[in-house]
């Protein structure tokens, strides 16, 4: 069986222990920005130094505090075949997220509504390789306390796992309370029921907000991916190897946070670090260096032991074409082959994570199943070699309708959904649509097709219920 363990290894064993000790030193000398009364108190309760704000961490405390981190953990879906496993060698694959635009097949660059957003949870519910609904898939303009409609909407129209609000403390009391309405207390009290963001504010340091929300949900014991989106050049140093160093010493302050709050929490190491365009000074994850950074960020959390997340389906294209296409390939594939667990972006997101397509969200949820297919590998046994098929057939055969190539036709090779393999000649006849062209059918027929998944007429009163009670 081919593992592709050696591929992306962008970093020597050497190089790994000089971009640690640059960490400890950053963390020990400069310190990081904690500006929250609680997460200082639980720092200096557990013997950290402080001044003001920043506090500083030595190394053997912080690789204490990392051994009690999970390596890898499961989150409940309400339909329990639905549930996903964080760390067990497996990419797990959650749309794009944060979007403040959509780009319309049609109108171009346009602000989403609430109703775009329930489309796009229907949809995250109906692809086949989105492992959650996810949330914040864009940002709707139209609706009050968006977070709750947002949750609303995960819970009603799929029974994936989906992500908690990171809306400071309150988004995560009330993903916490709507959960327990879902679940039931005892699940909840009993299992990791949601995963949240909680992105630094790079270069070191955290925002009021995300803390809230990381002490929420570390108290609950529910996991929280720990992210950086350090821009070389801008707010992190030029260099690749200055930016690891610098973002690993925020992610690890944020991690050991965690701990502290509760250990055994699980936490993801999560980066989507990469360089910016010097010529225009905006992000580029459409990049080599993107690439390069993922790659680099998964060995590094396997020195720490830690469950990873970055990558995804990443372009700065302005829409899916070409450009968008093979941005996202080279971002997904290095993400998936570099042995990365927590997947988010891994479908819809176009123009450096400003905006979201429908007709990209499909397209490369198919990608995302022939990189699944790529990363399962090549079988070989004795079944597999056919010798005996081989020999049946002989010289100038033909394997077409032996039973060998009949019991597996439909499991050996992948089958697109979208990709048009009839040739040019029908091509031709059908009016010579393109992906994008499909892709705007694709999604649309399944909207059409969606039925909600069943949910029990209390709880579902209850949401509604707790959503209309806490609108602000």
């Amino acid at each position: 069986m081919l593992t592709l363990t050696d591929w992306g290894e962008v970093l020597s064993p050497g190089d790994i222990q000089k971009i640690h000790d640059t960490s400890m030193r950053i963390m020990a000398n400069i310190g990081v920005r904690f500006p929250d009364d609680e997460a200082l108190d639980t720092f200096k309760a557990h013997g950290f130094k402080t001044d003001g704000q920043i506090v500083y961490l030595e190394e053997k405390a912080v690789m204490e505090a990392l051994e009690t981190v999970p390596e890898q953990f499961t989150i409940l879906a309400r339909n329990p075949e639905r549930s996903v496993t964080v760390g067990d060698g497996q990419s797990v694959f959650a749309p794009g997220y944060g979007a403040p635009f959509l780009v319309d097949y049609e109108v171009g660059k346009r602000e989403p509504t609430m109703a775009d957003y329930h489309d796009l949870v229907r949809l995250a519910h109906a692809l086949p390789n989105q492992d959650l609904s996810g949330h914040l898939l864009v940002e709707p303009q139209d609706v009050p306390s968006p977070h709750l409609a947002m949750l609303h909407a995960h819970m009603l129209h799929s029974d994936k796992p989906f992500i908690g609000s990171a809306t400071g403390r309150l988004g995560a009391q009330h993903t916490m309370e709507m959960a327990a309405i879902l679940f039931g207390e005892d699940v909840v009290r009993e299992n990791c029921v949601t995963i949240s963001l909680i992105n630094s504010l790079t270069p070191l340091g955290y925002s009021d907000e995300m803390l809230g929300a990381l002490m929420e949900f570390a108290r609950r014991r529910q996991p929280l991916v720990i992210a950086a989106l350090a821009m070389c050049g801008s707010t992190g140093p030029v260099t690749l190897a200055g930016t690891l160093a610098l973002q690993t010493a925020e992610l690890l302050a944020g991690i050991v946070l965690t701990q502290l709050v509760s250990p055994g929490t699980p936490a993801v190491f999560g980066s989507t670090s990469t360089n910016i365009d010097m010529r225009t000074g905006a992000l580029a994850i459409g990049s080599p260096e993107l690439s390069l950074m993922i790659a680099a960020h998964a060995q590094l959390a396997r020195h720490y032991g830690l469950p990873c997340r970055s990558g995804g389906s990443l372009a700065d294209a302005n829409t899916p074409d070409a450009q968008a296409g093979y941005e996202s390939m080279m971002a997904l594939l290095t993400t998936v082959t570099s042995g990365v667990d927590f997947v988010l972006h891994a479908g819809g997101i176009l123009n450096a994570y400003l905006a979201f397509s429908y007709e990209k969200f499909v397209l490369d949820d198919e990608m995302c199943g022939m990189v699944r297919r790529f990363r399962r590998g090549i079988e070989v046994t004795p079944d597999t070699l056919a010798y005996d098929v081989v020999e049946k057939v002989g010289s100038g055969g033909n394997f077409l309708m032996e039973m060998h190539t009949v019991e597996r036709c439909r499991t050996e090779f992948w089958t697109p959904t979208l990709s048009d393999r009839a040739g040019l000649d029908a091509w031709m006849e059908s009016g010579r649509e393109t992906a994008l062209d499909r892709a705007n059918r694709r999604w649309k027929k399944l909207l059409e097709k969606h039925q909600d998944p069943p949910l029990d007429d209390v709880i579902a009163r209850q949401l509604e219920t707790f959503v209309e009670e806490h609108v602000t």
